[in-house]
């Protein structure tokens, strides 16, 4: 060190205080109605003082001299993730290629054969299912 925290004036001492808490110039520039030039300026002076070469080197010897807590890298919080929920078992119908967006392919990205060949697939059980209706209710009218 080339000088003290003794050396440091008031407005480059206040700087370095908000450097230590996590500041940037342009924050502590509006924080105090000046502009961010004036900041660096404060924290080019308190390094050059400090014979440090980063503001927050500066920053950490004034907080040492003054008592502050030792900061020591990033303070997180650890939160509890609630487990992924076990996959549904698909049934054979879900596995069709349907023309339409369902929930598990919700963008239609069938091929024009893959998408003729479901419409085909479907209209025939649909005339499968009229004819079987037909069917039965002949069956029922011949009973009553």
């Amino acid at each position: 060190m080339t000088g003290s925290i003794n050396d440091l004036s008031e407005s480059q001492k206040d700087s370095l205080r908000l450097i230590y808490r996590g500041y940037n110039a342009k924050e502590i520039a509006r924080k105090h109605g000046i502009h961010p030039a004036t900041v660096h300026q404060r924290l080019t002076g308190a390094r050059r003082t400090l014979g440090v070469a980063r503001s927050m080197e500066a920053a950490r010897i004034l907080a040492e001299a003054e008592g502050a807590p030792v900061y020591d890298g990033v303070i997180y919080e650890e939160i509890a993730v609630a487990p992924t929920p076990p996959a549904e078992a698909l049934s054979w119908v879900s596995r069709l290629p349907w023309p339409l967006p369902t929930r598990r392919r919700p963008k239609n990205d069938l091929s024009l054969l893959q998408l003729l060949a479901s419409i085909l697939g479907l209209a025939s059980a649909f005339m499968l299912a009229a004819a079987l209706y037909f069917v039965a209710i002949s069956l029922l009218s011949q009973i009553v």
